[in-house]
């Protein structure tokens, strides 16, 4: 269970992210959900091999994008600027990327 916390260059699949994304979904109203997405996108940005200013990047971003994506469908329809779905898209690109980039290759 420790291991889901930690920051640490654990190589996880484009699955188990997905996975692990999810449970930190269901878990992000009790607040430890955004730990658990953060230290998820660190190690799939570990295990693709993205730098670690790109890892911190991405372990800020993915926690933001869950929580975009709970957020009921009144607020996206009160704020109808552009500025906010380009966002949310890029957002979505990030987390596909994450999710679907052929990493944990053995290189020998």
């Amino acid at each position: 269970m420790k291991k889901y916390f930690l920051f640490d260059n654990e190589p996880i699949t484009g699955w188990n992210y997905l996975l692990r994304i999810l449970v930190s979904s269901l878990l992000l109203f009790f607040l430890v959900g955004f730990w658990i997405a953060s230290a998820t996108a660190y190690k799939r940005a570990g295990a693709i091999g993205w730098k670690k200013d790109f890892r911190v990047i991405s372990s800020v971003l993915i926690p933001v994008h869950i929580f975009l994506n709970v957020l009921p469908d009144e607020i996206y329809e009160v704020s109808n600027s552009g500025t906010f779905f380009m966002v949310v898209i890029l957002l979505t690109i990030l987390h596909f990327i994450l999710m679907f980039k052929n990493g944990n290759k053995n290189n020998t």
